[in-house]
């Protein structure tokens, strides 16, 4: 009896603890290049997602200009490439790989070559994806404003994230 009570409640322990993920989802999100004030620092929107289908992971590498093409990824182990994380082949770096690896101490920055990112939620990236081609359009027809409305789209412009129209 004390054995089948023993096996029971392994089978119990077993059964309702939350399922062993792999190292490599915490990589999985939206990730935006920069710091806390990215938004209103650099001159270009850099995200990158990095997503998960099966066994395999992906990443894209330009979210808000790109068509969506991703590119596979790799698994990295201590044991053989002295790192844990993620790779990918980078056709600007003559087919070297970037390595994907999450900071020590901070689990919502990684490290893609020698760029930092910072997580951000995928309504955020929306959001931005959305400013950057809001952004786009008052840049292209900034010349066919009218000059009574221009500090009105001035003003817009400020607010949007990565916009930096010179006028």
């Amino acid at each position: 009896m004390k054995y089948l009570s023993l096996i029971f409640t392994v089978f119990l322990i077993t059964a309702c603890s939350e399922p062993q993920r792999n190292n490599e989802d915490k990589f999985i999100g939206f990730w935006v290049e920069g710091g806390p004030d990215y938004k209103h620092t650099a001159t270009i929107a850099n995200i990158v997602e990095i997503s998960k289908q099966g066994d395999n992971y992906f990443i894209n590498e330009n979210y808000v200009y790109g068509n969506e093409q991703t590119i596979a990824m790799r698994k990295l182990t201590k044991a053989q490439d002295f790192f844990d994380g993620l790779a990918y082949p980078s056709k600007r770096m003559f087919d070297l790989e970037n390595k994907v690896t999450m900071d020590d101490d901070d689990d919502s920055k990684i490290g893609i070559f020698s760029t930092f990112f910072f997580r951000i939620s995928k309504e955020e990236a929306e959001h931005i994806k959305s400013d950057v081609k809001e952004c786009e359009e008052i840049e292209k027809n900034r010349f066919f404003i009218p000059t009574a409305q221009q500090e009105e789209y001035k003003k817009r412009a400020k607010e949007l994230a990565y916009c930096r129209i010179f006028w």
